[in-house]
């Protein structure tokens, strides 16, 4: 907007001037008469007042605006371990989720899962190899009784007394032997089980439901003595019977009602190869002679190597007393011998099997004319009788 201001107009002017020459108290009076007259609205252009720039916000310096971070979630509480099956341990389930046991040790529910490592860390946390269970039992004999060497190990280690039975009255060593396992009967062994344990009489019904062989069940029911020896012979357990050789038991035990040792068990099986062992054979040695006997040819020959050295007429069991064809092994020889059943001497006595048939000097027609046994000729019985040993193999073929 614009304002006008009044100026004083020439007559106004001129009448001032004349009146500035006046006694100073007039002047005052026109003055102020002069002061009252109305004043006429003067022109005047006032300057525009610039516009007053609005304030403008100082630029501060950039500042980096740090992002967010993302929520977190509230942590997640921690769950309790749980098997999975084929991804963990089953050894882990059986530790952890341990049923109600009663009165059953947890050092025998370790034997029971078979779990070796577990077995040896209860003990060296105080268990004892030794702590029966209410029946009776121990966990070394449990541990035979699966067949867990690596149990029965862990507890021989941990201190188990290889001499306590368990459940059944029977010393560790003799449950091992009805069942094949060499490293148990070494651990045992070494440990202390004397290799000519007998079993104890009368045999629970537990043990003879084990045994599968007819001529050692009915041993155990009706004889007395039986050896761990004699146990492994009738079930033909090579290295089992090895391993006791070797520990020391002796082939000269014999049961003590019927008086049959571990050759007559494993000649009653037919164990060639074991017969040899119990006879003193090596296991990784091979007979060099081999006797052959013709029943048609009515004949006998030695081989050695292969290689035939000696031959000769023979007579074989006539009829009726049929000499048995198959392979068998000389268990032991009588340079002088009378037999039981006829009470005749037969010079030159090679015994095959243990049985009462053999080689031995006696009257050949050159047909079947003996009991069962082969007569020889007197200077070849002799000759044979030289060249062969116990353990050495015949063979008698059609």
């Amino acid at each position: 907007m614009i304002v006008v201001l009044s100026q004083p107009d020439t007559k106004s002017k001129l009448e001032m001037e004349a009146l500035s020459q006046s006694p100073s108290l007039e002047k005052k009076e026109l003055e102020s008469s002069f002061s009252t007259l109305p004043k006429k609205p003067q022109k005047a252009t006032l300057q525009a007042t610039p516009p007053v720039a609005e304030p403008v916000p100082e630029k501060s310096a950039p500042q980096t605006v740090a992002k967010a971070a993302p929520a977190v979630p509230p942590p997640t509480p921690a769950r309790a371990w749980q098997w999975q099956p084929l991804v963990d341990d089953v050894n882990e389930r059986l530790r952890t989720e341990i049923p109600d046991l009663g009165e059953l040790p947890l050092l025998y529910y370790a034997v029971l899962n078979d779990d070796a490592e577990w077995i040896s860390q209860l003990i060296s946390h105080g268990a004892s190899a030794n702590e029966p269970t209410p029946g009776g039992d121990t966990p070394l004999c449990a541990a035979i009784r699966h067949m867990s060497s690596s149990s029965v190990s862990a507890l021989i280690y941990g201190g188990a007394d290889v001499q306590q039975p368990g459940f059944e009255k029977q010393p560790p060593i003799a449950l091992a032997s009805l069942r094949r396992g060499t490293d148990i009967l070494r651990s045992l062994t070494a440990a202390g089980a004397d290799p000519n344990t007998r079993f104890a009489s009368p045999v629970a019904q537990a043990v003879l439901d084990r045994v599968m062989i007819k001529d050692l069940k009915h041993s155990l029911e009706n004889d007395r003595g039986v050896t761990p020896l004699i146990a492994c012979a009738a079930r033909g357990d090579v290295e089992g019977a090895a391993e006791l050789l070797r520990a020391g038991a002796k082939t000269s035990y014999c049961t003590t009602r019927y008086k049959r040792y571990p050759i007559n068990f494993a000649a009653t099986q037919g164990y060639l190869f074991l017969m040899r062992i119990i006879l003193g054979r090596q296991p990784e040695s091979e007979p060099q002679i081999l006797v052959t006997v013709d029943l048609s040819k009515q004949r006998a020959w030695v081989t050695q190597e292969g290689q035939v050295i000696d031959t000769c007429p023979v007579s074989t069991g006539r009829e009726g007393f049929s000499t048995p064809a198959g392979r068998y092994v000389i268990t032991d020889k009588h340079r002088a011998w009378t037999s039981t059943l006829y009470h005749v001497s037969m010079p030159f006595f090679m015994r095959l099997n243990c049985s009462a048939i053999g080689l031995h000097s006696g009257y050949v027609t050159g047909r079947p004319a003996s009991h069962g046994c082969i007569r020889l000729p007197y200077d070849k019985a002799k000759k044979f009788f030289s060249l062969v040993r116990v353990g050495d193999e015949v063979q008698i073929v059609h």
